[in-house]
């Protein structure tokens, strides 16, 4: 769905303000305001990387699927970036290694690939955007890892209800203990015995499809 220009020039200065006037000119020229519906599917793994999307408005959940369909949770996107496996992808003209879903209902401004090499030569201020979205979620990938490797389960999983609060601004988790069990990659009855004990010692509240982080 298309947006307003007006809407398009405003958003896209609310979450770039560091672009150059002359690549936010071209990025009004190319792009295309697109509102991705909460739980639709954004891009799916293999499929192939025609446009790079910015996030204006709203978050995505990135995940890693596997052939057996075992999911793990990467990051969240939220405004003002944009995804770095997917600008990785969009610069070889690759295919996605990633699954995006829009967890409410998400507005982002999409570029077409021919753009991305272009505009890393042409603007200082997208080269640093594309390096600082290398770097940022890098890191979050290596908390992944580490997680993975060192933590104990009940440690994953009240790192993953920070995350969400985090990237929701707020203290309610919308999702059921399968959902969670699937993210982390370990089963429905193991999610709801460590959501038993937290609640036990008062870090959340559970509820119907929700969780409630208290602390």
């Amino acid at each position: 769905m298309m947006g307003a220009k007006g809407d398009f020039k405003g958003l896209l200065k609310a979450n770039f303000p560091q672009f150059e006037n002359e690549l936010f000119q071209e990025i009004i020229k190319e792009g295309q305001l697109v509102l991705f519906p909460e739980g639709e599917l954004m891009m799916d793994i293999g499929q192939r990387v025609e446009l790079i999307p910015l996030i204006v408005k709203g978050t995505v959940k990135i995940f890693r699927e596997d052939e057996d369909d075992h999911e793990i949770f990467l990051y969240y996107l939220k405004e003002g970036e944009a995804c770095a496996i997917t600008l990785i992808c969009s610069a070889r003209e690759g295919h996605s290694k990633i699954k995006a879903i829009p967890i409410e209902d998400t507005t982002a401004i999409v570029l077409p690939i021919k753009k991305l090499d272009e505009w890393m030569f042409k603007y200082k201020s997208w080269y640093y955007f594309v390096m600082d979205s290398y770097q940022e979620k890098f890191e979050e990938l290596l908390k992944v890892v580490e997680e993975i490797a060192f933590h104990q389960m009940d440690e994953r999983l009240l790192a993953y209800l920070r995350k969400s609060v985090e990237a929701n601004n707020s203290n309610i988790i919308k999702a059921t203990h399968q959902q969670i069990a699937g993210e982390l990659n370990t089963s429905r009855e193991v999610v709801g015995r460590l959501l038993k004990k937290l609640e036990q010692n008062g870090t959340v509240i559970i509820g119907r499809n929700q969780i409630e982080l208290i602390n």
